[in-house]
């Protein structure tokens, strides 16, 4: 999954000189706030709109600046807090609409100016007298939420470099000018990636199943001509039965963005290096995760191994199955292949387990997903959700709904599931506007890929389910009285843990059962759902040390100095962790978004796991479709968003500190 993280004091150009325009009033950002642009008619609305967020975001500036007299929570943090909102919203509708919109001038124009927003945003993080006026607010007789969101709001703004010289913050404007600049061009030369495979004929495809065959026909020139698009790619890997089929669709899914992102990359680790040097730290990873829970690079190390060693025993175990396998039915091959892996996984758990993943499919199919994600969450936390009369939104494929809790609006949400030439290729949840205790309804959806006819797979299930996770923590959390303490200011190495979380639902026989069924109507029966249970940990240690893999590359491309050439780099720090070893001529880096927007915090994904399982603990003593046990997770963990420390939400739920012996358990398996 992919957030796109919070600008508001990460990237972009400071030292811009606010405008002299008077303050704006705050009816004028309201207003600004309370209508977020989603479906853009033309590149110029898009500009349009920039411009109004600009000039909004100039006016709220030099009134905060401008502030005099005793400074307080209720003048001075509120008018921080508007202008942190307007931000907010200015930037994640823009990263919307340049990930979503069907027409490529305004996704270009909303990348344009989300470059222009986040100068603007990293203007205000380097704003002296905002942070001085902020740290003038006397904190005795705070609310500890209060007090708790104006001490991150100081650190960020310490971690951003207010507190340097002005020739430094001037250095530093420049370099986050650039950092956001190569970090859009890096995104957008892999989303508008058209790399693809061709295949003669249809024999190619043999072991498909027939949905794909049918979707894949050849072309005025005769061949079958196939993207490197997961919804594409993945399948084409795991059953096609010709390995040269699966190794050509491997490899050109692993140099997607080559080499057009080797430079760029380059480019975005050597600012952030110097970056983190200019702001007194050691590498950019150290300047990463010093706002996380995790707090340092070496602890992040540390846990990375921790974990890899509970995981190399299954995984060796798994491997040595697959490469007896391969070695059966692909002779002469002696090292187990990655363009291999699932193809022998999948042969490996029908033989061992009974379980055939097209016999699978039948059972599922987008709108009985939907639906059956929809059902489960009312019957969890209540979640009373009905269509959202009257929206309009980018492509008429777009479904708009509202959710609502004992009749209350708890908020509003959009699920853009279908690939469309142009958009976004992989799957995030995408967060347009918080929720305020004042009465702002949170907005957000998702942005998928899955398909809109036929059947998709479980792992299509499970990537509904994980997104809608985060889309709950959104609108749940939405009630805060800043903005400043809503989820997205939580520490991002907990972020996927709600989502993780709730894909463990999607191995329970009697959720599956309610929406899983063929097309007869028959439900998923109970036997084929304990098989997959029963295949499910197979493979599961290697998918892990593949997550590990990457954990460390984005760790390590960050915490040494600039420089070094990226494809032995990538060996070095992958390979050691990963299940197989890297093959000749792939490039993955070029199409490791996570570098840009999670910087060298990929290990989150870990993380998190660790933190979903224990949390899971839980449910699985007390009911796993429990209400009470669901809204006492709601009301601990999801609900506060980001007014409390991470590990404190833990804690309020498990009423004890987190563990990972859960996850070490499962890997263990």
């Amino acid at each position: 999954m992919k957030w796109m993280v919070s600008v508001f004091f990460t990237v972009g150009l400071a030292g811009l000189a606010p405008s002299a325009q008077a303050a704006a009033a705050p009816s004028e950002a309201a207003s600004f706030v309370a209508t977020p642009l989603l479906a853009p008619a033309s590149a110029d609305a898009v500009q349009r709109r920039c411009s109004r967020s600009l000039q909004l975001e100039d006016a709220l500036r030099a009134s905060l600046e401008a502030r005099t007299g005793p400074a307080g929570m209720a003048q001075d943090f509120q008018a921080y807090d508007e202008l942190a909102n307007v931000m907010m919203v200015g930037a994640l509708e823009m990263d919307l609409v340049g990930a979503t919109h069907p027409d490529h001038a305004v996704r270009d124009a909303a990348r344009a100016c989300a470059g222009k927003l986040a100068e603007k945003a990293a203007g205000v993080s380097l704003s002296r007298p905002i942070y001085d006026r902020l740290a003038a607010i006397p904190t005795a007789g705070l609310a500890p939420a209060a007090a708790y969101a104006l001490q991150k709001i100081l650190r960020n703004y310490r971690l951003a470099g207010v507190d340097k010289d002005a020739a430094t913050r001037t250095r530093v404007a420049v370099l986050k000018k650039q950092i956001a600049e190569a970090g859009l061009a890096f995104q957008r030369n892999l989303a508008e990636d058209k790399s693809e495979i061709t295949l003669a004929s249809v024999d190619d495809l043999a072991g498909m199943p027939q949905d794909y065959i049918d979707a894949h026909k050849p072309s005025a020139d005769g061949l079958i001509h196939i993207r490197t698009v997961a919804l594409d790619a993945n399948p084409l890997i795991e059953f096609a039965d010709h390995e040269a089929v699966r190794k050509q669709m491997y490899l050109r899914f692993a140099n997607r963005a080559w080499p057009a992102n080797e430079a760029t990359l380059e480019t975005l680790l050597a600012r952030r290096a110097e970056l983190a040097r200019l702001l007194g730290y050691p590498s950019f990873a150290a300047l990463d995760t010093a706002d996380k829970m995790v707090g340092t690079p070496q602890h992040v190390k540390a846990f990375l191994d921790s974990i890899a060693a509970a995981a190399i025993a299954g995984s060796e175990r798994d491997n040595a199955v697959l490469l007896a396998e391969q070695k059966r039915l692909m002779p002469g091959e002696t090292t187990l292949q990655p363009w291999n892996t699932s193809y022998l996984t999948d042969i490996v758990t029908r033989r061992e387990y009974g379980l055939d993943e097209t016999q699978v499919r039948q059972y599922f199919s987008y709108t009985k997903t939907r639906d059956g994600v929809f059902a489960l969450v009312h019957d969890l936390f209540g979640a009373d959700i009905r269509p959202w009369k009257g929206a309009h939104f980018w492509s008429s494929d777009v479904e708009g709904y509202e959710l609502y809790d004992h009749g209350k609006l708890v908020g509003r949400f959009f699920l853009d599931m279908h690939s469309r030439a142009g958009k976004f290729q992989h799957a995030k949840t995408a967060a347009v506007r918080m929720g305020l205790s004042s009465g702002q309804i949170p907005l957000a959806g998702l942005v998928c890929n899955l398909a809109a006819t036929g059947p998709i797979d479980h792992a299509g299930v499970r990537t509904f389910l994980h997104e809608f996770g985060h889309l709950l923590h959104v609108l749940y959390s939405g009630h805060q009285q800043y903005v400043s303490q809503s989820m997205m200011t939580l520490q991002w190495d907990f972020i996927e843990a709600p989502s993780q979380l709730l894909e463990e639902w999607i191995w329970d026989a009697d959720t599956l059962r309610r929406f899983a069924t063929n097309a007869k109507g028959e439900p998923i029966p109970v036997a084929l759902v304990a098989r997959m249970n029963a295949a499910r940990h197979f493979g599961e240690a290697s998918f892990w040390r593949r997550q590990l893999g990457l954990a460390n590359v984005s760790l390590g491309f960050h915490d040494r100095p600039a420089g070094f050439a990226l494809a032995p780099m990538w060996l070095q720090l992958y390979d050691p962790y990963g299940p197989v070893p890297t093959p000749e001529g792939a490039h993955a880096y070029a199409a490791f978004g996570a570098l840009e927007d999670y910087g060298s915090f990929y290990y989150t994904y870990v993380w998190s796991k660790a933190i979903a399982l224990d949390l899971f603990t839980r449910f699985r003593a007390e009911g796993m479709r429990s209400p009470q046990v669901a809204l006492a997770y709601r009301k601990a963990v999801l609900d506060p968003g980001g007014s409390q420390p991470a590990d404190a939400l833990i804690e309020h739920f498990l009423g004890r500190p987190m563990s990972t012996a859960a996850f070490r358990q499962m890997l263990q398996k």
